[in-house]
């Protein structure tokens, strides 16, 4: 009798164990992380750089001269086994001609435990332009080289078309910065652009 207590403790010792290892390797992180320390993880993101070109059939929508570009974005990726990571994303652009925002599709390839390949193919669903009033939706892409969701290379492209039916297609690169550091990426360009315009 008291072998089969012992018995009936000891498989129920551990199942919880079991229980509590599977509870704690299926978290969601605020950083990523591959698969078991995460199950999934949130993006939060923002990147600023600049246009790398303005290739376009009618340079009368475009400014040349404008060459800023920045992007915020917010999102989920779930771990997919041990390599690789699926999710979405809402993404917002803005530059000296206008602003943009859409949903693009998130797709990460873990190359370590801390490195990573990002890739966001997405819409542009809205938003205006300074120069002429855009058509919807238009077409986007990223794809950054990623360290720890702190910070990550980027490079990407946007599909402009304006109202007469010309398409134009803007790259950009830039330094995406993640999880706490993008907030205060934000905030040192709003002091960067106080101190600029007084």
């Amino acid at each position: 009798m008291c072998r089969g207590n012992m018995l009936t403790r000891s498989l129920a010792a551990t199942l919880l164990s079991l229980a509590l290892q599977s509870e704690a390797s299926a978290q969601t992180c605020f950083r990523g992380h591959p698969t078991p320390r995460c199950s999934g993880f949130t993006v939060l993101e923002f990147t600023m750089g600049g246009r790398l070109n303005q290739v376009t059939t009618a340079v009368s929508a475009y400014d040349p001269g404008a060459t800023f570009y920045a992007s915020w974005s917010a999102g989920y990726l779930q771990n997919v086994g041990p390599r690789w990571a699926l999710g979405a994303a809402f993404k917002v652009v803005a530059d000296d001609d206008g602003a943009r925002y859409g949903p693009v599709l998130r797709y990460r390839r873990w190359l370590g435990p801390t490195w990573s390949l990002d890739l966001a193919p997405g819409l542009l669903i809205g938003g205006e332009k300074n120069y002429t009033t855009l058509r919807f939706p238009s077409a986007t892409a990223d794809i950054a080289l990623n360290w720890g969701d702190r910070v990550a290379v980027l490079v990407g492209v946007d599909q402009l078309r304006d109202g007469s039916g010309t398409t134009g297609w803007e790259g950009h690169t830039g330094l995406r910065l993640g999880t706490w550091l993008a907030p205060l990426g934000m905030v040192a360009l709003a002091i960067l652009a106080g101190a600029t315009y007084n």
